[in-house]
Order: structure tokens, then C-alpha cells, then sequence
């Protein structure tokens, strides 16, 4: 563990977190409502076509939010260490050393967000009472959330 690093506070990380979701769901709904506002407007003509449509756009409305969420945390977690939320809360993610996080371990805390996520939130809560306050999926890629102003 950095010594030299602060962990973030649990309120920061869950603050980070809501107004992450809360990005990533305004674009999906603008998406989608786009989507849907062309689809009202230029219809297909037979109808096994729009079922085929309409199957389709349920589809990538089941798919899209787990992929943009994997994509936009993986990727801005590997350059920077920070999402939108992060940025605004002032906290950063890096590996338990200090340093940057390189794409397979961004991906890998992705990944285990999901774990954290499953056993109703469990992962995410034990960051309120870890002594490093680091949650399961920080633990499974060896990383930390750490108050900004010391990595400078």
C-alpha cells in the first residue's frame, strides 16, 4: 500500500460513482429517445421488418448500458485514473503502489465491480468499514481510490 496516499472517503467514491451513473444513463436516453423519434418517423414498411427492428432496439437497450459503462470505466480509469464523476469529486484511481493503472487491470477492477455488485452491493459497502477503504473490486486489481491533491 502507498503510504504517502490518502484514501478517499466513502461518501466521495459513492458521490463519484452517482454521478457517473447518472452521465452514463442521460446518454442512454437521449440514444434511445433518438432512436426512437427515427424509428416513429421512418417506419418499416412490412411488418415482420419492424419486428425485426423492434428486437433489435430491445436488444441494445438490454446491451448497451453494460458495454458503454465497460468501455467509459475501463477506458478513462487506464487514462488518467479518473471518470467524469472522479474528476468532479476530486479523487483518482491507481494501483495499490501509486502509479498509473494500466487496460488489463482497469478492466479487471471493471469486471469486478460487477462481483461488488452482486451480493446486493456488499463489494461496494466495504469500503465504509475496510481500514484502506478499499472495495472488493479495488482489492481484486490492486488498486485504490486515493483524494487527488496527493498524487501532485
Amino acid at each position: 500500500m502507498n503510504e504517502r496516499a490518502q484514501p478517499a472517503g466513502f461518501r466521495n467514491r459513492a458521490m463519484a460513482f452517482i454521478i457517473d451513473m447518472a452521465l452514463l444513463t442521460a446518454l442512454h436516453c437521449g440514444f434511445f429517445l433518438t432512436l426512437a423519434v427515427a424509428l416513429t418517423r421512418f417506419p418499416p414498411a412490412r411488418f415482420t421488418a419492424l419486428l425485426a427492428v423492434m428486437a433489435a432496439y430491445a436488444l441494445l437497450f438490454l446491451l448497451m448500458p453494460f458495454f458503454s459503462a465497460l468501455t467509459y470505466c475501463t477506458v478513462l480509469h487506464a487514462c488518467g485514473g479518473q471518470t467524469v464523476g472522479k474528476i468532479f469529486m476530486d479523487i483518482k484511481v491507481v494501483t495499490v503502489g501509486g502509479g498509473p493503472v494500466p487496460p488489463g487491470t482497469a478492466f479487471l477492477r471493471w469486471v469486478g465491480t460487477i462481483v461488488s455488485a452482486l451480493p446486493m452491493g456488499a463489494g461496494f459497502l466495504w469500503a465504509a468499514v475496510d481500514r484502506h477503504q478499499a472495495t472488493w473490486h479495488d482489492k481484486l486489481a490492486g488498486t485504490m481510490v486515493i483524494a487527488n491533491e496527493q498524487t501532485a
